[in-house]
C-alpha cells in the first residue's frame, strides 16, 4: 500500500508543479528518503505510469497514465463535472444551487438545481445579473486579474443595495479575498433577503469561467454556516478544478 500512496503523491506532485520531476524533487517535497523516492520513480517508469527524458534524466507521465487522462478528458467536461457536484451540494444543504458563466460584464444563470428546503425566490436559467452584484458573479470575476476586472466593469455600479460593492477598489478588494478564500459571499445584495455562497473553476481547454453556488434564505445564513458551506462550495470546486487541470485549484492552498 505504501508504494500506491507514493505513486499517488508523485502524480500529485507533477499536476501541482506542472513539469517534470526529479528524484530531489520529490526528496524535497513528498520527504521520502532518497532511495524510497528513487525506487518509486524507476518502478512508475517500468510500469508506464512515468517516462524518463534521455537528456534530463527527469520524469515525467508516461503513456499509462496519458491514456487514463485522455479517456477522461473525452468523457468529463468541466460542466458535466460540475452539474455533478452542484447535485451533490444541492442534495446534502437542501437549498437551490447555479451554475452560472460570464456574458460581458454579466453573470448568467446556465443550470438550477431546486433545493428541498425552505427557499422559494428563484433565478431560472437565462437570468442574468450584474456580475459584481452577487456572490457567484464575484467568485467568476475573481478568476480574471484586476486590470480585466476593472476594463469590464468599469466604473458601471448602478446596482447599489445592501452591501453591493459601489467603487472599483472595493469590488477588487472583494475580489482579493476571494482568491485567498476560494469562494464568496453575498447576503441580500442583487435579490432581497437570499444570500448566496459560490465559487469559481477555470477549463484550461476551453478557457471558460464557470461559477458554483447555492442561494439560502439571509435569516438561515449565521456564521456557523458562512464558515461550513464555504469550506464545502471550495473542497466540492476544487476537486473538479484538480481532476479538469484547472491551475487555480492546483496550486490552491486555503488563507
Amino acid at each position: 500500500m505504501s508504494t500506491l500512496v507514493n505513486a499517488a503523491d508523485v502524480l500529485k506532485l507533477i499536476a501541482k508543479l506542472r513539469s517534470d520531476i526529479t528524484v530531489t524533487d520529490v526528496v524535497t517535497h513528498l520527504g521520502l528518503a532518497k532511495s524510497s523516492a528513487s525506487r518509486t520513480l524507476s518502478m512508475m517508469a517500468e510500469y508506464g505510469f512515468l517516462e524518463r527524458d534521455s537528456v534530463s534524466r527527469a520524469y515525467r507521465p508516461g503513456a499509462v497514465v496519458m491514456e487514463a487522462s485522455y479517456h477522461f478528458r473525452a468523457s468529463h467536461t468541466a460542466l458535466t463535472l460540475l452539474q455533478g457536484v452542484l447535485d451533490k451540494l444541492v442534495g446534502e444543504t437542501g437549498y437551490t444551487g447555479y451554475i452560472n458563466v460570464l456574458d460581458g460584464a454579466d453573470s448568467v444563470v446556465i443550470q438550477m438545481r431546486t433545493g428541498a428546503g425552505s427557499l422559494q425566490v428563484y433565478t431560472p436559467p437565462g437570468s442574468r445579473a450584474p456580475a459584481y452584484a452577487s456572490s457567484i458573479g464575484r467568485a467568476i470575476l475573481s478568476r480574471l486579474t484586476d486590470e480585466e476586472v476593472t476594463a469590464l466593469v468599469q466604473d458601471g455600479f448602478e446596482v447599489r443595495r445592501g452591501n453591493i460593492p459601489r467603487t472599483r477598489k472595493d469590488l477588487l478588494a472583494r475580489l482579493k479575498e476571494a482568491r485567498e478564500t476560494g469562494w464568496a459571499l453575498s447576503r441580500g445584495e442583487f435579490v432581497q433577503n437570499v444570500a448566496g455562497i459560490s465559487a469559481a473553476l477555470r477549463d484550461p481547454t476551453t478557457r471558460q469561467i464557470y461559477g458554483l453556488g447555492i442561494a439560502m434564505p439571509v435569516q438561515d445564513l449565521t456564521d456557523a454556516m458562512v464558515q461550513r458551506f464555504g469550506a464545502r462550495i471550495v473542497e466540492a470546486t476544487s476537486d473538479a478544478g484538480r481532476q479538469i487541470g484547472d491551475p487555480y485549484w492546483l496550486a490552491f492552498a486555503p488563507r
